[in-house]
């Protein structure tokens, strides 16, 4: 049997977030997210997502090969892509820079004695677990354990501890960014806060506090950080340092010779999307001499080409988050239903409405990417040529944008191992 989990929340617990794959059915699938707390209504467009300002998008070639931009020419027509990085505006980030308050480990539903257990069964030393417990550091509700370690603990935790606790608070919505961490690019992990004017010993800092989930390398202590920065400017470099993902702008170029029909014909096949519509504007551009291009947001159904290059809000107190496996199974839908948050129903909405293929070859293809246990720790959709659709985690942090496939499967590899890649299409398609 194979799993697909967010790694968000482990996949041990019953609140969990765990789809799975079967060899006979083929797929089960299951989705769950998180909540956290609102934001100021000036960072909101009509569709309630923060607007994306000038600062957002920093244009840049990569690094990859210099033949990664080149033109890729199929049934979709001709596309033009340029490499990009995409973050935070710093009147954004600003929100969760004054949000950092004291660090605190809430255990729902156990006693003091369980909370030390758990503490204790992840690694940490007995001397630990009482510095962490000491005399005003714990607070006994009638719902939980709260504990308040002091920075100078969290720092101090091994990595191998830190990431086996942070697995065990996780499973608890209240330990918020242990269960939605910050995805780190383990790749270009010193570039992405260097070229930001994050200060070396904060690097080597955040270097030792990331640890591992799911093969991948992530975040949790931000107040721990946060507290030892000099200035506020500092604080806001480092947590739009924190969103950073590498993305792709694409868009279609047409000229004179350019086969409508076909182009359409690929585009006109996904859901929302009207050739009516787009025709006598594909066709303007072929009466010119020259041609030109045009965005690829056009030829996207409304769920995508409303969230594409933004990012989303934190949610309310009791909101859960809309992670990738959410907007994967929503982009072909002309509103998105949020009753796939619930795992019974998202397990019956892809067995009844998709099947397994070979390869993508259609807008809308679903990607689930496997690890080398058999879980699906991502969920993104297949645009066209090597270009996916995807959003990287529940974290509010993480934009949904366009991104290269080979980009994708480093992201979610572990050491030297890619995952494995399975794809579906919906019924109807």
């Amino acid at each position: 049997m194979m799993n697909l989990t967010n790694h968000a929340t482990p996949a041990r617990h019953p609140r969990g977030t765990s789809i799975q794959l079967t060899l006979t059915s083929l797929i089960l699938l299951c989705v769950s997210l998180i909540a956290a707390t609102g934001v100021a209504y000036r960072l909101l467009d009509r569709s309630g997502r923060a607007k994306v300002t000038e600062p957002t998008v920093k244009a840049a070639i990569s690094k990859a090969p210099t033949d990664s931009n080149a033109n890729q020419v199929g049934p979709w027509g001709e596309l033009v892509t340029l490499d990009i990085d995409i973050e935070q505006p710093a009147e954004y980030v600003s929100f969760a820079a004054a949000d950092q308050n004291e660090a605190t480990w809430t255990f729902t539903g156990t006693s003091e004695a369980q909370a030390r257990t758990l503490m204790l069964d992840a690694g940490m030393t007995a001397a630990q677990v009482s510095e962490a417990m000491a005399e005003g550091k714990v607070e006994n509700t009638a719902e939980a354990i709260i504990v308040k370690p002091g920075d100078d603990l969290v720092i101090a935790l091994p990595p191998e501890v830190r990431e086996k606790f942070y697995a065990v608070l996780a499973q608890w919505p209240e330990n918020k960014l242990m269960r939605e961490p910050y995805h780190l690019q383990s790749d270009q992990f010193e570039e992405v806060f260097t070229k930001n004017g994050v200060a070396p010993g904060t690097i080597a800092q955040l270097r030792k506090l990331a640890y591992l989930r799911g093969g991948n390398l992530y975040f949790s202590d931000l107040g721990a950080v946060i507290h030892g920065l000099p200035s506020e400017a500092a604080r806001i470099d480092l947590l739009r340092s924190l969103t950073y993902q590498s993305a792709v702008l694409a868009r279609l170029k047409i000229g004179p010779d350019t086969d409508v029909d076909k182009m359409l014909g690929y585009w006109g096949t996904v859901p929302g999307v009207h050739v009516k519509d787009l025709r006598p504007l594909v066709e303007s551009i072929t009466h010119t001499a020259e041609g030109g291009t045009i965005s690829l947001v056009y030829f996207l159904p409304a769920f995508a080409r409303e969230r594409l290059y933004t990012f989303p809000l934190p949610p309310k107190p009791g909101e859960k988050v809309k992670d990738c496996h959410w907007s994967a199974l929503n982009f072909l839908n002309e509103e998105p239903d949020d009753k796939l948050l619930d795992n019974a129903y998202a397990s019956a909405y892809v067995q009844k409405n998709f099947y397994p293929i070979g390869k993508p070859s259609q807008c809308g293809d679903l990607i689930f990417l496997l690890d080398a246990k058999g879980e699906v720790i991502h969920s993104a959709v297949h645009i066209a040529g090597d270009i996916a659709f995807t959003k990287n985690g529940a974290n509010y942090a993480q934009p949904w944008i366009f991104m290269r496939m080979g980009k994708l499967l480093k992201v979610y590899s572990s050491g030297s191992s890619a995952p494995k890649a399975l794809y579906y299409r919906r019924n109807s398609s």
